[in-house]
């Protein structure tokens, strides 16, 4: 079973685009359960978690949102895009599910969950965060200028085709550079990692061993932080594991999730 459309609302923000899937049988003998995954920078929800998708809808209902500024979903009607932006699409999503709410979230979405953890731990039932930091620093510096419009679509041009199929919803083939342009400069990771500590949940780290975007000592500062917390480091991983790597971070979700829902 598959729908395209809203997964969310509200009235400040537009609803939140997206895919809902659960494969008919799914959901482990008629009970249903929600799985948030959220996209990176220049994502959406179904091409940042494409991979995992069927494994993970025999058992969820799998909920794939598109953040503010990117695929189906538009920028609120001032044009604001900021942490909080997404932080509050995050909040109303999971709101609107019912917590607590198991989550998946890569990157930006990941820096988005690691600021909602901080006030509100209480939506989550677990998390596992994928190629995400704490702070900025020089990787991550690095990691966001690869997506300036005019290099990307010089270098990369079957990105750049995919990157405009992406985001014409929200304006036509060219808008993709808007999305870009904004996710270029990055919104700044300051996470307050004391404020963490409420964060009681199952939790799991996944990064990539050559991943330019990820410092591995802020990773020893969450495991430090979440001592009950799992961690997979992928050999030859860059920074988008559950795509590139999906054959070895896709048995691992699946046991992690499994694993949270015996012993939440």
């Amino acid at each position: 079973m598959e729908s395209v459309g809203p997964v969310g609302g509200g009235a400040q923000q537009p609803p939140i685009g997206g895919v809902t899937q659960q494969l008919p049988g799914g959901g482990g003998g008629g009970e249903t359960t929600e799985l948030v995954a959220l996209h990176g920078g220049t994502g959406t929800g179904r091409f940042h978690w494409s991979k995992q998708l069927k494994a993970l809808s025999r058992e969820y209902r799998v909920h794939l949102p598109d953040l503010p500024g990117h695929g189906r979903t538009p920028l609120p009607d001032d044009g604001s895009y900021s942490p909080q932006v997404l932080v509050d699409a995050v909040r109303r999503l999971l709101t609107d599910l019912g917590p607590p709410v198991h989550v998946l979230a890569f990157s930006m979405g990941g820096h988005a969950s690691l600021a909602l953890a901080s006030s509100d731990p209480g939506l989550f039932a677990s998390l596992v965060l994928v190629g995400v930091s704490l702070r900025e620093h020089r990787g991550l510096d690095a990691w966001r200028s690869k997506f300036d419009p005019d290099e990307l679509q010089a270098s990369f041009p079957l990105w750049a085709r995919q990157l405009s199929k992406l985001h014409e919803p929200l304006g036509g083939p060219a808008a993709w550079k808007d999305v870009c342009r904004r996710d270029a400069k990055g919104l700044r990771v300051d996470v307050d990692v004391d404020s963490l500590a409420g964060l009681g949940c199952p939790t799991m780290l996944v990064r990539g061993d050559r991943d330019m975007a990820v410092d591995p000592g802020q990773y020893a500062e969450l495991r430090l932080l979440w001592p009950h917390a799992d961690e997979l480091v992928v050999p030859g991983g860059g920074h988008d594991v559950q795509l590139t790597r999906a054959r070895v971070v896709g048995p691992a979700l699946v046991d992690f999730l499994a694993r949270a829902r015996r012993n939440p």
